[in-house]
């Protein structure tokens, strides 16, 4: 009875975003970001956002190991 709640959930958490697919985009996201070409910038923007957090994280990652390190060695 457990495992079949838990497959019905995992069942509707799948098809949540078919739904919300079928709908289709709304007039106002149309006309003012593909109609004007502005989702390209907006796109350039979430590009560099999610670049700039991947490399800060990277670099977080390497002083936490050097420091570890360090920490290590006497």
């Amino acid at each position: 009875m457990h495992d079949l709640r838990r497959i019905a959930v995992m069942a509707a958490v799948a098809a949540a975003p078919l739904a919300c697919a079928a709908q289709g985009e709304p007039d106002w996201l149309v006309d003012t970001l593909y109609g004007g070409g502005k989702i390209n910038t907006v796109l350039a923007v979430v590009a560099l956002i999610l670049t700039g957090i991947a490399w800060w994280l990277t670099r977080l990652d390497r002083r936490i190991s050097r420091m570890e390190k360090q920490q290590r060695t006497p």
